[in-house]
């Protein structure tokens, strides 16, 4: 049961962090900066972007995790994207609840419309004919400077709602280790030549560290797509680069739930993979310490494969359909 509840607890982590990192991403900067004053839905009026060549992107993910108990966690959606000029379209998998090999899936279809044309972005819950609105206006507000932050008392920064971590230990506790192979094959793949590579990468835990050990490696095929249709709404801004930061590589970890954050080094081999992923297959194994000194090993594999359709959409795609009722909000988890 402990093992169970570990992993359990290992999962709502892993997944708590990945719905906050979606959730801080926006759309991408190399938006067009054409906009104009949002009129009334009912005057919405299509703008040239209903001329542009689009593509449609439809994303089948499968995981299959298996805890050191023998307990075996299973789950499968399917997201399509469509991008045609600067309007968005994404139809979002359903929720899914439940553990075990065939978790339930539940709530409405949901579609999240993006239109900087309009500096609106529409939710729409198509089962009940409802959708809510709102404001792209932050999209072009300038960053926040990080030194008025800095210049704020503990009790400034909380009363914002901002909750400063508790600085790291000066002594490196954990290694990551990543290893990226360009294999040489090459292979066409919906109209783009595609590229073999292998990338692993390992996280060690050294003296005075209370992380598990962790490996994964991360298999794909993966295409220089036009900048235009990537799939992934970024920030408009970028972060500031780091002195040590190599160009195109994204160093990043999941922080445990030590009182005291602990401290990475970085040892990076091969040029990091940049390039959009048409076929992906992430096998990841962590391996835990118990309090006797045994260790209990849980793995995870996902899938994640890519289908793309050039061609021009219907305007309605990117409409808030007639008939919808507007709401304050999207529920897409109803209990």
């Amino acid at each position: 049961m402990l093992q169970r509840r570990t992993f359990l607890g290992l999962l709502a982590g892993t997944a708590g962090s990945i719905l906050a990192l979606s959730r801080a991403l926006r759309p991408s900067s190399w938006w067009k900066r054409r906009v104009q004053a949002a009129p009334p839905m009912e005057a919405q009026s299509t703008t040239p972007a209903e001329n542009q060549s689009g593509i449609k992107i439809t994303t089948v993910r499968r995981s299959t995790s298996r805890n050191g108990g023998g307990d075996v966690f299973a789950w499968s959606n399917e997201e399509t994207f469509y991008v045609q000029g600067e309007w968005r379209r994404d139809e979002l998998p359903r929720s899914v609840r439940g553990g075990g090999s065939t978790p339930r899936i539940y709530g409405p279809r949901v579609v999240s419309i993006v239109r900087p044309d309009l500096r609106q972005q529409f939710d729409l819950n198509l089962d009940a004919s409802q959708y809510s609105q709102s404001s792209l206006d932050w999209l072009y507000s300038p960053p926040q400077p990080l030194e008025k932050l800095q210049g704020l008392t503990k009790e400034e920064l909380q009363a914002m709602g901002i909750k400063m971590p508790p600085p790291p230990s000066d002594k490196v506790t954990f290694r990551i280790e990543t290893v990226t192979k360009d294999t040489g094959e090459r292979k066409e793949m919906f109209g783009y030549l595609a590229r073999h590579v292998i990338t692993t990468r390992k996280e060690i835990p050294l003296e005075g560290s209370r992380r598990a050990a962790q490996e994964m490696t991360k298999d794909g095929w993966y295409i220089d797509i036009e900048p235009q249709s990537y799939p992934a709404l970024y920030p408009p801004h970028p972060l500031p680069a780091s002195k040590s930061a190599q160009p195109g590589r994204l160093r990043s970890y999941l922080s445990g739930g030590s009182p005291v954050p602990e401290k990475p080094e970085f040892v990076d081999v091969g040029e990091p993979e940049t390039g959009f992923a048409l076929q992906e297959l992430r096998m990841t194994r962590l391996t835990f310490t118990r309090a006797d000194g045994s260790t209990v090993q849980h793995d995870d594999r996902a899938e994640t494969l890519v289908t793309l359709e050039k061609g021009t959409y219907d305007v309605a795609l990117f409409e808030v359909p007639s008939g919808f009722k507007r709401v304050p909000q999207i529920n897409r988890n109803p209990a």
